[in-house]
């Protein structure tokens, strides 16, 4: 829970950063897995955000980094 929260308050705090107007957030199950997609319309995203990719990472999750889009699969307790 702690990770999917931190998540989308780097996405978002990341976006605002970009100038975007809006942010889209969704969040679902899928099997075992949390699924949580933040998409936005601000500039193309240019860091990698290590420090989310490491927080995800230390849970088995993965998060993949696109321009606009983040999109964590974490594993469910």
């Amino acid at each position: 829970e702690t990770c999917a929260y931190l998540l989308v308050a780097e996405a978002l705090d990341d976006a605002a950063g970009r100038t975007a107007s809006h942010a889209t957030v969704s969040v679902l199950q899928d099997g075992g897995r949390l699924v949580v997609t933040v998409e936005d319309d601000g500039t193309d995203r240019t860091a990698e955000l290590v420090q989310l990719a490491d927080r995800v990472g230390a849970l088995d999750g993965q998060l993949m980094v696109e321009p606009t889009r983040l999109r964590a699969e974490l594993p469910c307790a």
